[in-house]
Formats: C-alpha cells, structure tokens, sequence
C-alpha cells in the first residue's frame, strides 16, 4: 500500500484546488506569494515531494496553456456586447471586480455572454464542460433577456443582483436601499424639502424594490404635503428620449425641489425637460462610478460587489459545494454621499422632521 503524501492531500489541507498546489508549487504568477508560501508549507510539513518525471513531461508540452490548467469560473451576462452590454459602467466594474478576485484566488475567468448571437443554455452547458468549468457567477442578468435552464446540480452559482430570476443561491448587490436613504437624508441636510424618486421599473424588478422601499422609510419622516410620489419609468423606455416627457410631466405635477435617480444624465434630464438644474431642481445621482464634483450623488461601491461574488463562488468550489443551497446567503455593498453642483446647499433652513 502506498502511504505517500498526494497532491489532493496538499490541496485539501490547504483548503483549495489541486490544479491551485500544481501551480503554486510551478511558481505560477497567477498564485498569490501567501497562497504559494502557505502551500509550500504544507507540502513540506507532510512530506509531499512533486512527480518530476510527470512535471518534465509537462514542461516539454509547450502548446499547453499553463493558464489552461488553472481551475476557471464564469461570468454570464445576458445582454451581448452588440446590445451594448460592454457600454454600461456599472457591468464593467462589476466584471473587473470579479476577475480581480478570481485571479488572485488562482481561478481563471471567463466572461461568456448568453445572448442571442452567442450562448444559448445547451451551448452554454457544452462551453462550461469543456473547459471543466464548474462555478459561474450570475451577472446582473436583465428581465424580458434569455434566462438559464441548466442542471443547477453541476454548479456552483452565486449571483450579482438578478432578483428576479430563479434560483435562489449566494447574492450580492450593492446596496440600493441604503444608497436611496443615504441620499434622501443628505439632500434634507443640504436644504431640500421636495426629493423625488426616479427610478426604471425594471432596475426594480432586479433589485426586489430596494429603491422604493428606501424612499418609503425616508418619506415617512418628512411632513405628509412633501412625499411626493415616486416616477416609474416604463420597462420599454431605454432612452432620455423616451423618459424626458415623463420627467416633465411629473415635475410640472408635482414640483420636486431635488429629483433622486439611477440614471447618470439626470441632471441632463432635466435640463432638456425645461426647467434649469440645479437653479429650479436639484438632483442626485445614485450610480456614480467615481466621485464627480460636478455631480453630486451616490458614488455606488460596484467592484467590491465582483469580488464578493467571485470570493463566495470560490468558497463554495473549495468546498465542493454545489447545486442550490437550502438557505441562501444575502449580501449589500454600501456605497458613500459625494457632494457637487448639482445639489449645491439652499440658504433655507434644513427641512425639520415631524
């Protein structure tokens, strides 16, 4: 019987994947110096010695991608880059925040788009064995864009936003609840008595209504003659084209002093439904991608939700944990208040609260 050390006894001590030893006891860039160190540790404490004959043999396989032997995750967008998926800001920073984390845990990443044009769920099911892939993050999927039908079984899976589709698995966001009350409070503090909330109807499909219930709680503080109802805009609109009529028909209605909105071109918005911004009505951003001085607003924490979503993932794989678990975990990014001119303080006196 043969007692010798493995390299799934390194690995499992260590608490990753094999293909993670492998490459660290190669001195692959990809492997993290603490991971390496703490693996070679490992392997001398027990004794585990590396096949030569087998690493020579590997070495002379020069069309082997060293990166081909990493374990990998996937990423699914289902919107394509032809629908302008590689345009959105926020999906950036989501995906970078992702493959940072990926990388740095030694995982190679795919970002694979399930779209017309490219994956359906039976291409997309042949593409992830074929490259032994057995973990993917659900990337802020769309309502109304192609949904997974794959044996949840196989995977590991955790989600970015994506609310509204099933299954339920490991879930992060940023925190849209917090960012509305965050926003709400600070726009009192800078003077503002009237806020109003824009929002799209389908960004609150993907977040479960955390915009809304955010301006709820808020509202309920103010006096009852400055809760102004909040504006929807129809799922369809995607456009400031097709939006601006309907800002302005709700600010000629209902007269907001400071307007709150997920979309970047508020303030643009607002101009072009004709009234002058910040001098008539103010407004906040709530996805700023960076501090704007121009812009005031919520400078939204997305890169940390990428790599909270990959480390969970990672968690899961190392565990050999897969398929969907009874209970799935929650977790909310805060993001942080960004003064600037769009929302420059009044000389009123601070809105009281009843």
């Amino acid at each position: 019987m043969n007692d010798r050390p493995t390299i799934k006894d390194v690995a499992r001590l260590a608490g990753v994947h094999f293909t993670t030893v492998s490459m660290a006891m190669r001195g692959h860039p990809s492997i993290p110096a603490s991971t390496r160190e703490r693996i070679l540790a490992i392997a001398n404490r027990i004794g585990y010695r590396r096949n030569e004959v087998f690493s020579a043999l590997t070495r002379r396989r020069s069309n082997f991608s060293a990166d081909y032997l990493s374990p990998r995750i996937a990423y699914l967008a289902n919107q394509s880059p032809e629908e302008g998926y590689l345009k959105v800001a926020h999906n950036l920073l989501f995906v970078e925040g992702a493959r940072r984390q990926a990388e740095a845990l030694g995982y190679a990443f795919d970002l694979v788009f399930v779209a017309p044009g490219h994956h359906d769920s039976v291409s997309l099911e042949r593409y992830l064995k074929s490259r032994s892939i057995r973990g993917f993050i659900i990337g802020s999927f769309i309502p109304g864009g192609p949904g997974l039908d794959v044996d949840w079984n196989d995977y590991a899976v955790a989600k970015i936003n994506s609310h509204h589709m099933a299954p339920g698995v490991p879930f992060v966001s940023n925190d849209q609840y917090g960012e509305v009350r965050c926003a709400f409070s600070n726009l009192l503090r800078l003077g503002y008595q009237r806020i109003g909330l824009a929002v799209g109807q389908l960004d609150e499909q993907v977040t479960d209504g955390m915009h809304l219930s955010g301006l709820l709680l808020e509202q309920a503080g103010v006096a009852p003659r400055n809760r102004i109802p909040p504006l929807l805009f129809p799922s369809q609109a995607s456009t400031s084209r097709e939006v601006v009529p309907l800002l302005r028909s709700w600010m000629l209605q209902y007269k907001p002093d400071a307007v709150l909105c997920n979309w970047a071109t508020i303030a643009e918005m607002i101009r072009e439904a004709g009234f002058d911004c910040p001098r008539q009505v103010a407004c906040a951003s709530l996805c700023l991608s960076k501090p704007n001085p121009d812009v005031a607003g919520i400078v939204a924490s997305l890169e940390p939700v990428g790599e909270q979503a990959a480390s969970l993932l990672v968690s899961a794989l190392r565990a050999e944990q897969r398929g969907i678990p009874e209970l799935a975990t929650s977790t909310y990014v805060q993001g942080a208040w960004s003064d600037g001119l769009t929302a420059p303080p009044r000389r009123r006196r601070t809105a009281s609260r009843p």
